[in-house]
């Protein structure tokens, strides 16, 4: 009965938040609630947050600052994830006095839009350009990058379109094309006129149980997937073609057990491609490396600091 209760009182926190549409910077008296439900470590960093307007959506903002912050990170997550998903690596980032600045992609967590999909993956790159230039900028030119997954994508195309806005790049799990991708594009063919989504199959993406328990009871981790979105990925992967860039560079941290994207592929797509770029395999990691168990995820938060400090970015880590 008590989970039922904490279940019924975040669901009612997030409709008022949801139903406020408090502007970036503003205070609400419903957001303790959310940050206690998601452990965010708002007891030990100043927290703001609040929605910032961009082509059509409303997205949440949250900005984490320890009191003498050595650098920003600029957090994305990744498809059907939210900010609160990462409270563990936002703590992590805080207490080694890093400013961490996340939102909630359109259709995910306490951003508007309809629910785990998008009508065109630009939408990703205009949204990310708005709270770049409102949220980011104010506190620096240069952030650190830490994306996970579609975020990785997402993040990847706008460091091209925009060059030098990012000190480092870490991508986590990058997504370059789904697991078993050919035969998903198979089934969205055969399956486009009947089919409008999915009953979502919650996978074991960690090896934590109490991340996984957590998230199929999480409000903000939709239980249908709309095939909609599986269309404008494909319509995406086929539409951008990528070609060698060799003064774009990143880490890339990968589990080898991910069975969510395509890891050889990826691996493939970062050596031709990206020759410049550092690869990570973390042994038995799953997909979800940054909600890991604790050996796994210590292991990929040092690797993040270790990368951050070094003072070449192209240098490799061993």
């Amino acid at each position: 009965m008590e989970d039922v209760s904490k279940q019924e009182c975040i669901q009612a926190c997030i409709i008022k938040i949801q139903t406020e549409s408090l502007l970036y910077g503003h205070s609400s008296p419903h957001m303790k609630k959310y940050t206690d439900f998601y452990k965010l470590p708002v007891h030990i960093c100043k927290h703001e947050y609040g929605y910032v307007d961009a082509v059509g959506y409303k997205l949440f903002v949250q900005r984490f600052c320890p009191s003498k912050p050595l650098s920003t990170v600029f957090l994305l997550h990744g498809y059907l994830d939210h900010v609160g998903s990462f409270a563990t690596a936002i703590h992590f980032l805080v207490e080694n006095q890093y400013e961490v600045i996340g939102y909630d992609l359109p259709g995910h967590g306490l951003s508007s839009g309809k629910r785990a999909t998008i009508s065109k993956f630009e939408d990703y790159l205009a949204t990310l350009q708005v709270v770049y230039d409102v949220v980011v900028q104010k506190s620096t030119n240069h952030p650190l990058l830490v994306a996970h997954s579609t975020g990785a994508m997402i993040a990847l195309e706008y460091a091209k379109r925009t060059k030098e806005n990012f000190q480092k790049m870490a991508f986590v799990a990058p997504l370059f094309q789904p697991h078993l991708w050919k035969l998903s594009r198979l089934g969205l063919i055969l399956t486009t006129p009947f089919l409008q989504s999915l009953t979502r199959v919650f996978q074991k993406n960690s090896s934590d149980q109490s991340y996984l328990l957590f998230t199929e009871k999480d409000p903000l981790q939709e239980k249908r997937l709309p095939v909609s979105w599986l269309h404008a990925l494909n319509a995406w992967i086929r539409k951008n073609k990528r070609s060698r860039t060799e003064n774009l560079s990143f880490l890339m941290i990968q589990g080898n057990r991910d069975k969510t994207v395509d890891t050889r592929y990826g691996f493939k797509q970062v050596r031709s491609l990206y020759p410049n770029s550092s690869i990570v395999l973390i042994d038995k990691g799953h997909h979800q490396l940054l909600n890991e168990c604790a050996v796994i995820r210590e292991q990929t938060f040092s690797i993040l600091l270790r990368y951050f400090k070094k003072e070449d970015k192209n240098e490799v880590l061993s």
